[in-house]
């Protein structure tokens, strides 16, 4: 069973990689942002990019602007210090 909690996604349009902004439902204070097909430095696929993961606090989320892709329900949830 997941645990994944989905904030905001995005489907790959055209060239444009997806992402999925979710929670750990067991875990508070980070988020995680999941790029799909991106270029990566440390490494990528032969073809379409790497998949990339990043674990990050709430308040770095929110400085860089992900909380302004989700209605303010969810950020509330996933930003709830009591889950």
């Amino acid at each position: 069973m997941s645990t994944k909690a989905t904030i905001a996604h995005r489907p790959s349009e055209g060239d444009e990689p997806a992402w999925h902004l979710y929670e750990e439902v067991f875990e508070v204070g980070v988020v995680y942002l999941e790029l799909c097909g991106v270029s990566a430095v440390l490494s990528t696929r032969e073809r379409g990019g790497a998949d990339v993961v990043l674990r990050l606090p709430i308040e770095t989320a929110k400085q860089l602007g992900l909380h302004t892709v989700v209605s303010p329900e969810r950020w509330a949830r996933a930003c709830d210090s009591k889950k």
